[in-house]
């Protein structure tokens, strides 16, 4: 019977790739019987590695919430804050260690920061932590002299980890005696390993040697008629590891080698070495912020503004979007996740040479749910001597840009479920390009992606796989020897037709730590967490009227909401059919509050009647705004199991005249799956004669029986009239949630409302978000069959004054999908 859990999985997985279950079936991977992954192996025994020890802390762990000791806030449009925020990274590096290795966080406020110097982090334990990666949340500012806008580093100039490298003086070293490793293996067997102990960092150092060079057919490269050299004879090809066990004279490694070790190219040389003083720096973070650049459309060698610079071991960064910086994102050390890293270049890049906007140079690197847009760029690069796992998870690269090994020698690359419409994937041999480069990438493997093109060659000697893919094969020859023959295509494996598992990298995660793991990185099966108290909540974005809207149409109200997640797309004007030349929305300056703020108007008099957005006849209008659904704003919606907190401010003018049937001024809705009736809705409402007006809080459940209809009645209207109300919702999104109100009125800071319901269905069977929705959609208490007809019910032109909206999370969802 077929595993179930793939099914699962499948699920997980963005909807783009998951129309259907997967037809395919790999040669080389593939679920047996009891859905336990079958291997297939090459004569030598060379076989697909285990990616899953790819991220933070091996894999499979939860990136760590550190919380703030320090807030910062902006100092002034035009003042440099570099040191401003340096100084207090600075005071929380002076603080100890927990028992986890963390000093705290950073937290940066709402607002922009002009920045002309690179902020440093620099001691173990120290997040830097943003209240949002759009444009109403925590924004970097690039300007002055060319520089990198964060810098993870603790400065240590060290010989360690995956690269080409050299032998010191004085060394100590032991033989490995294998006549062959193959890749993706683990053991290895040495001259004499009682020295060893079981938890050594090592390096295992493969000779580059003239008659492997001459194998892989690298000793011919010429470039404008001068000689190249791909790998100097001689120098090391180093992978980084730790040892699992030791039994006699057979190590064991945690985590598989990459690349495979042949005595007759190696002259039986191989070695390992013990490297356990790598001082890296360690436990430290960056998240939630927007990193923002002037346009560089200038060549590489030009640029002047880099995103981000991690190195180090356990570190991390998350929710992050880079703006028109250029090779934007660098990585070293170990161990380390990407998560939810966006970067946008719209400044078209000049030359030919290219910028990486990912440069994963390092080892046990997971790159998930990340994303690049731009043209003429590698989206991601690897540079010389890289050996994976290094992993690609779930990521968007939206433009003519292409991803490979970029030379001499990368293996053990991942790209799984990974979308390249306009791209490409090479796995190539780049010949005298760049300064000898050769050979990039060997035992690489892309399963179920989507390209445009693969240039899949296969390196004498090794595998480079196309799985479950689709997209065109372009086999080429080799760069600067047009004369020469094809290269030998790599292997193409149910090309077209994706495959089961649909990502490799989570059921080799499932299989080797559980499906906890899965759920620890935001992929598996929901589990129910605590309540989070206030300190665990983040802010995710907000929006304030602008005094720059004063006296402006729907248009340019639309657009300012847009860019911050939200938008005003729900409203008579947007229809001929409907009342489109009245003023619906408009910014007026607000006295009580001393700010702008949003005024909303519905008609219903002598001159005007408005409709749902062209729809008549109609029994009812609608004159709202809303949370954007898309992926780029799920944080301000509540997804599945999240707890979301809303704060906002409304003001309802005296004589509002509500309906007898409904009059919402807000809702939480479905954005899909079963999304008729709003799941909580505060709404005004009043007797056929108009008298008995109210407020009252309104729950309707995913189906009759779990609905709990109104949850608070009965706050006499006048108690609001005139006055400006705070609001602040609290929801936990699960069929047994939580929903908590407060209503203060802030001239005297009279709590007109203040409850907690549990165990109420906050959620709705197929749907990915419940978005925020403000405004007034009224009944008008009959249908209108006619342009001249007019409600009879006392109905009238009304107002409502919104302001501050602010989304705060916690427990937050990484990877919201639909759920039921």
């Amino acid at each position: 019977m077929k595993n179930i859990y793939y099914l699962l999985l499948c699920l997980l997985l963005p909807s783009s790739l998951t129309a259907q279950e997967p037809e395919g079936k790999s040669q080389w991977i593939y679920p047996d019987s009891n859905g336990k992954l079958v291997y297939k192996t090459t004569q030598r025994g060379d076989r697909i590695m285990d990616f899953s020890h790819a991220g933070y802390k091996g894999g499979g762990v939860t990136l760590p919430y550190v919380p703030a000791k320090l807030t910062v806030h902006p100092l002034g449009e035009d003042e440099d804050c570099t040191d401003y925020i340096q100084q207090a990274i600075d005071m929380v590096s002076a603080l100890p260690q927990d028992a986890d290795g963390f000093r705290g966080a950073v937290l940066l406020a709402p607002g922009r920061y002009v920045c002309e110097r690179t902020i440093q982090i620099k001691t173990d334990g120290v997040v830097l932590r943003g209240s949002g990666s759009d444009p109403s949340g925590s924004v970097i500012v690039m300007r002055g002299g060319k520089h990198t806008a964060i810098v993870v580093n603790n400065g240590t100039r060290q010989r360690a980890g995956n690269r080409i490298g050299d032998a010191s003086d004085n060394e100590k070293t032991i033989r490995v005696t294998d006549k062959y490793i193959p890749a993706g293996s683990r053991q290895l067997t040495l001259e004499d390993a009682s020295t060893l102990s079981v938890g050594d960092n090592v390096e295992i150092r493969k000779p580059v040697t003239g008659k492997w060079v001459k194998y892989l057919k690298m000793n011919d490269l010429v470039r404008d008629g001068k000689p190249q050299t791909w790998i100097k004879e001689g120098r090391l090809l180093i992978a980084e590891r730790t040892i699992a066990a030791i039994d006699r004279n057979t190590v064991t490694l945690t985590v598989p080698l990459a690349d495979a070790y042949d005595a007759r190219y190696t002259d039986g040389n191989t070695t390992l070495r013990v490297a356990n003083n790598v001082q890296r720096l360690r436990q430290c973070g960056v998240e939630n912020l927007r990193i923002e650049s002037p346009a560089q459309a200038v060549n590489h060698t030009q640029a002047l503004y880099y995103a981000l610079r991690i190195n180090g071991e356990d570190c991390w960064a998350r929710d992050i979007n880079a703006m028109e910086t250029m090779e934007s994102i660098g990585i070293g050390g170990r161990r380390i996740t990407l998560q939810q890293i966006n970067v946008v270049r719209r400044a078209l890049h000049q030359g030919a040479s290219k910028p990486a906007e990912f440069a994963p140079n390092g080892g046990q690197i997971l790159v998930d749910r990340c994303s690049v847009a731009g043209d003429n760029i590698w989206f991601v690069a690897l540079g010389a001597g890289q050996t994976g796992p290094i992993v690609f998870l779930n990521c968007d690269f939206r433009g003519n840009g292409r991803i490979e090994g970029h030379q001499r020698w990368s293996t053990g690359m991942l790209f799984d479920n990974c979308r390249l419409p306009e791209g490409g994937i090479d796995f190539k041999n780049r010949g005298s390009m760049g300064s000898g480069h050769g050979w990039g990438t060997a035992w690489a493997v892309a399963w179920n992606c989507e390209a445009k093109s693969y240039v899949n060659q296969i390196p004498p000697g090794t595998c480079n796989w196309v799985i479950g893919s689709r997209g065109e094969s372009t086999p080429l020859r080799r760069p600067f020897n047009q004369s020469g023959p094809t290269l030998p295509v790599g292997i193409f494996d149910s090309h077209g037709t994706p495959v089961a598992p649909r990502s490799l990298y989570l059921v080799q995660l499932s299989e080797r730590l559980g499906e906890a793991a899965l759920d620890a990185i935001g992929y598996g099966p929901t589990l129910q967490q605590p309540a989070p108290a206030s300190f665990d909540y983040a802010f995710q974005g907000g929006m304030r009227a602008s005094a720059q809207l004063a006296g402006k149409d729907f248009r340019a109200i639309h657009e300012y909401m847009r860019a911050l997640g939200w938008d005003y797309s729900e409203h008579p004007n947007i229809s001929g059919n409907d009342h489109h030349e009245g003023v619906h929305c408009e910014v007026v300056f607000d006295p009580v509050l001393q700010q702008n703020v949003f005024r909303f108007t519905n008609h219903a008099g002598a001159d005007a009647v408005d409709y749902d957005r062209g729809r008549f006849p109609s029994d009812r209008q609608r004159n709202e705004m809303k949370s954007q659904t898309n992926r780029n704003w799920h944080h301000l919606n509540g997804n599945w199991n999240e707890w979301q907190r809303l704060e906002w401010k409304f003001r309802i003018p005296k004589g509002f005249r509500p309906t007898p049937k409904f009059c919402h001024i807000h809702q939480l809705k479905a954005q899909e799956g079963n999304n008729g009736a709003p799941l909580i809705t505060i709404s005004t409402r009043s007797d056929e004669d108009g008298s008995n007006r109210r407020v009252q809080v309104i729950h309707t459940g995913d189906t009759r029986t779990s609905g709990k209809g109104i949850l608070i009645d009965n706050l006499p209207l006048s108690d609001f009239e005139d006055e400006w109300i705070q609001v602040v919702t609290e929801m936990h999104y699960t069929h047994h949630g939580t929903f908590r109100i407060k209503l203060t009125r802030i001239s005297d800071g009279k709590v007109l409302a203040d409850q907690s319901f549990e165990d109420v269905d906050l959620w709705r069977k197929g749907a990915t978000n419940i978005r925020n929705k403000f405004g007034i959609y009224r009944s008008l208490g009959r249908r209108m069959n006619d342009k001249s007809d007019r409600p009879d019910n006392g109905l009238k032109d009304e107002t409502l004054q919104l302001a501050d909206f602010k989304v705060y999370e916690a427990q937050t969802n990484p990877n919201p999908q639909p759920h039921d």
